[in-house]
């Protein structure tokens, strides 16, 4: 509590009218002049009891009078509630003003940030010269522009001038409510206040997470805190949202289609403009993107063919519109000359040595017109027995057609072959023992496989089960969804392999009728691994020879190698990439798409070598080649989430934070007066007045009451009367 009047003024004059009753009350007692007369000795007994309760009445009214006089001097001292000045009226309040910078803070002609920046400013100057100050720009990458240092006007509005801008990234609510705490818990002075100005995103207030709420509990625990909206022109948006790899040959002399995908995440109608695709720095193609509903996806395809190996960059860029940021998507194609497959099958039963049967399907579908030293895929087949001479790191790919007992040092060596960047396809069949296999390469999170292998069911009946419906946007499912129903449905399957999904692996292809897991794919390090179900060849199924199982197994090989998208990420990240051909304390040279260069030190993560890339800017990030040790190509793009622009409204905002104990100031007028008024509290001083007023009335009608009483009691004689009429006489002054 505090005033915001001067203590030593108005205390001075609340104790002098105190004083005042009490003053009179002893000059009465000082002045009262006693006769003795022998008459009155006889009744003085009688007067003891009377006299006693005529002071208990006395001292009763003098007590109010003294309230009613300090309760004025304290209504006319100001006092208020949960003030930040001490009694002498010096402000004391430490601040922290955390700006929202993440990407949709972007939106907007006149944009949501620059809103931001202007209340910002309003804030900061309700400080005075020296009070501890913090300023944070809040994003997934926090930046503490000003960390308790004392307010400089000059100095903070250069801050906000040239260092405040918005960023990419996501807002990441979380971390940046536990650097908001740790901010505040550095601030020693008594008042602390910490003002939230964000544009209250739907996808990042509307359901705050477990964290974020005990968060703001342990800040408003310690610190008065304040949300404030920013305001926006709006919540209409178009965003591109993808950009992929579809399908087609990542191979020299091949093409293949990638598609970009535009999403209306605002709430009206609205024509999607044009979307220009670009190969390198040249403009391919333009592509209309027409009229699009609230919440629709469209894709837009283009192809792109390739004369020659490498990395080849690609850009698609959305017409312009109210979120610029979101309007560009940056992918990398890397095409290769040759993929290098083993294929690791078993010797036909009862046949010579080297006569191989389990791979005979898949090899000719990868296969398919074998060019010799001219084919884009090179396939080497081997037995089981023979893999253990076999130098794993001169394949891109490998392949085991239904392989009874690998070894322990098979599936260590094939763990860090597909760890290191390889691609591993599993089948599985009449010989793969599953008790075995999950013993081998583990189970659940920490094994290889996509999944626990189980128990074979076989299907009762004539005919057999069916390929489901594609539900994954796996580029594999994507050729299941435009092939005809038809065309699909007569590939039959007469058996399959019961198996339990682990944690991290994703469904490609079920079975229609009982919706078992036909094909599973799951990221294992840098590689990736696909488990088939079902056999490579016709024993359990007519899928062998149908013209699905060709294109997938094309498809599974380019995208093994190549992994598209297994090279883009989200800006704000910070990711351990592993580097290949790497020692620990090497020093890889990175350029970023701004054009700096720096060097990012080789670290140890288990047992691979990685390079911690922060991907703080949108575009094409590059680490250079050294000799033989490979370079690496690698795009950043905005997180698609972000792009969904709609906000919370202000009844919203107020039902999910009041609660918690934050202050939502969201009303248009003068910020800084607003926060002056929240400050100084709730002013006591009428409330104060209303009960002086009271106890001073209800002292009179108490000095009256007991007054009448002597007046109505029985007076015994004139002494009596004479007593009674200066105490009366005393009532009254």
């Amino acid at each position: 509590m505090g005033s915001l009047n001067s203590f030593a003024l108005w205390g001075a004059l609340g104790l002098a009218g105190i004083a005042v009753p009490i003053i009179i009350h002893l000059l009465y007692r000082k002045h009262r002049k006693e006769t003795d007369w022998a008459a009155m000795e006889l009744l003085r007994r009688a007067l003891v009891i009377r006299s006693g309760q005529v002071k208990l009445e006395d001292y009763l009214i003098l007590f109010l009078r003294c309230l009613a006089l300090a309760l004025l001097a304290f209504a006319l001292l100001r006092p208020i509630m949960n003030s930040a000045e001490s009694l002498v009226g010096g402000k004391k309040v430490g601040m922290i003003v955390a700006i929202d910078a993440s990407l949709s803070m972007g939106h907007g002609e006149h944009s949501r940030f620059e809103r931001a920046l202007e209340k910002a400013r309003q804030i900061v100057k309700t400080a005075r010269e020296g009070d501890p100050v913090s300023i944070v720009l809040m994003s997934n990458r926090p930046q503490v522009l000003v960390r308790g240092s004392g307010y400089v006007p000059a100095q903070v509005e250069e801050l906000l001038k040239t260092k405040a801008v918005a960023t990419p990234f996501g807002l990441g609510l979380e971390r940046n409510l536990d650097l908001l705490n740790e901010l505040a818990g550095e601030i020693k002075t008594p008042g602390k206040e910490v003002f939230i100005v964000s544009d209250s995103q739907e996808i990042d207030w509307a359901n705050l997470s477990t964290s974020a709420r005990a968060s703001f509990d342990r800040l408003t625990k310690g610190a008065k805190v304040y949300a404030i909206p920013s305001g926006s022109d709006g919540e209409e948006n178009l965003s591109l949202e993808r950009l992929t790899y579809s399908s087609g040959s990542l191979r020299k002399s091949g093409s293949a289609r990638f598609t970009a995908q535009v999403r209306n995440t605002g709430r009206r109608a609205t024509d999607g403009g044009s979307v220009e695709f670009f190969v390198g720095n040249e403009l391919s193609k333009r592509l209309a993107v027409g009229p699009i509903e609230p919440g629709q996806a469209r894709g837009l395809d283009f192809f792109v063919s390739f004369d020659k190996p490498g990395d080849i960059r690609l850009k698609a860029q959305l017409s312009q519109d109210d979120l610029v940021a979101d309007n560009v998507r940056h992918a990398v194609a890397r095409v290769t000359s040759r993929v290098r497959v083993l294929s690791v099958e078993n010797a036909t039963a009862g046949g010579a040595k080297g006569e191989v049967a389990d791979a005979y399907y898949s090899v000719r579908a990868m296969r398919l017109k074998d060019r010799g030293e001219d084919s884009p895929i090179k396939i080497t087949q081997i037995e089981a027995g023979d893999l253990a001479a076999e130098q794993l790191g001169d394949y891109d790919v490998i392949q085991l057609a239904n392989v009874p007992e690998p070894s322990p040092e098979t599936a260590t060596r094939l763990r860090k072959f597909v760890e290191r960047g390889g691609g591993l396809i599993v089948f599985t069949g009449s010989r793969v023992d599953g008790a075995l296999y999950n013993e081998r390469f583990g189970k659940g999170a920490a094994g290889l496989l996509p999944a626990s292998i189980g128990k074979v069911t076989t299907f009762t009946g004539e005919g057999g089960w069916s390929i489901g419906p594609a539900k994954s946007d796996h580029l594999l499912a994507g050729l299941v969804s435009r092939m005809s129903e038809k065309l699909l449905d007569s590939a039959r399957f007469s058996k399959v392999v019961a198996v339990e999904p682990a944690p991290g692996s994703e469904t490609i292809l079920s079975i229609a009728e009982t919706n078992a897991p036909l094909l599973l794919s799951r990221n294992v390090g840098a590689g990736t691994v696909l488990l088939f179900t079902t056999s490579a060849d016709q024993t359990w199924s007519s899928f062998a020879i149908h013209p699905l199982y060709a294109m997938l197994m094309q498809q599974a090989v380019t995208s093994l190698t190549s992994r598209p998208d297994a090279v883009q990420f989200t800006a704000g990240e910070d990711v351990a990439l592993p580097v290949t051909g790497r020692e620990v304390g090497d020093n890889v040279a990175l350029t970023k798409p701004s054009g700096e260069a720096s060097a990012v030190r080789v670290t140890q993560n288990r047992d691979e070598t990685v390079a911690a890339i922060e991907f703080d800017q949108l575009g094409i990030y590059e680490i250079a080649a050294d000799g033989a040790k490979p370079g690496m190509v690698l795009a950043a793009n905005v997180d698609a989430r972000e792009s969904d622009v709609k906000v919370l409204g202000t009844g919203a905002i107020e039902a999910l934070l009041g609660p918690m104990g934050v202050t939502v100031i969201s009303k248009d007028g003068d910020l800084a007066a607003a926060i002056e008024n929240n400050r100084r509290g709730s002013e006591l001083a009428m409330l104060l007045l209303y009960l002086a007023v009271a106890v001073f009335i209800l002292q009179s009608i108490l000095a009256r009451y007991y007054t009448n009483k002597i007046s109505r009691d029985d007076v015994p004689d004139l002494t009596a009367t004479l007593q009674s009429s200066r105490v009366a006489a005393a009532r009254r002054s």
